[in-house]
């Protein structure tokens, strides 16, 4: 139960050739493939979807989540759904409120209310968009004391054959409470992949799908 709640905290952050947290996009090559094996990329092309082993570690000791998937629509419409990051409760369940603090052209900032170890954390992301190059990033509002010390993270969409979008993801992630490293492990190795598998759910369903949310 407590690693469970625990996962709820890295599941919402939806949405690495470089670390999150850099000004700079990270660049996965023309095709998006750059950093994966051929037999990942095999594994994509039947519908898998490819995280690391365990999580990576930065300098600084924040933890890196990183990821690489297939979704069955072009990359213009996995970019109106997926930029639309106000709807996000639509197919994260560890959402339980989320509301837009202001919106403009290229960036919204939203605060989201989710439950974590039987507690209620609050915090605010700010999202810069970039279409010409299929890419957003998200990272806290710094005018606001959030209950993460640290959040940052990018989706970045390349064209895969007829119809299909193959998704970079990376995330950083630092509550202001201590998490133990056999969650933080457990994470990688399964609640991430099942908040990925939600998404492609939503993604591939042209945005019709939408979670199941049962009362606590």
């Amino acid at each position: 139960m407590t690693s469970n709640l625990t996962a709820g905290l890295f599941l919402f952050l939806l949405g690495l050739g470089a670390a999150p947290g850099q000004d700079r996009m990270p660049d996965f090559g023309p095709d998006g493939l750059a950093g994966l094996k051929p037999g990942q990329v095999q594994e994509l092309a039947s519908g898998g979807i490819i995280l690391p082993e365990g999580l990576i570690k930065s300098s600084s000791g924040t933890s890196l989540i990183e990821a690489a998937l297939l979704f069955d629509q072009p990359p213009a419409e996995v970019w109106r759904l997926l930029s639309e990051t106000e709807v996000q409760d639509r197919y994260l369940p560890e959402i339980k409120a989320l509301r837009v603090i202001w919106k403009k052209e290229a960036a919204i900032c939203l605060e989201f209310t989710v439950r974590v170890m039987g507690k209620t954390v609050v915090y605010r992301a700010i999202h810069e968009f970039y279409p010409a190059s299929l890419y957003f990033r998200w990272f806290l509002d710094p005018d606001f004391r959030s209950d993460l010390k640290e959040l940052t993270g990018f989706w970045r969409f390349y064209p895969f054959g007829e119809g299909r979008t193959l998704a970079r993801y990376g995330s950083v992630v630092k509550p202001r409470f201590p998490v133990p490293g056999f969650i933080r492990a457990a994470l990688a190795k399964g609640h991430v992949r099942s908040a990925l598998e939600s998404v492609k759910k939503y993604v591939d369903s042209g945005g019709v799908w939408r979670v199941s949310r049962t009362a606590e």
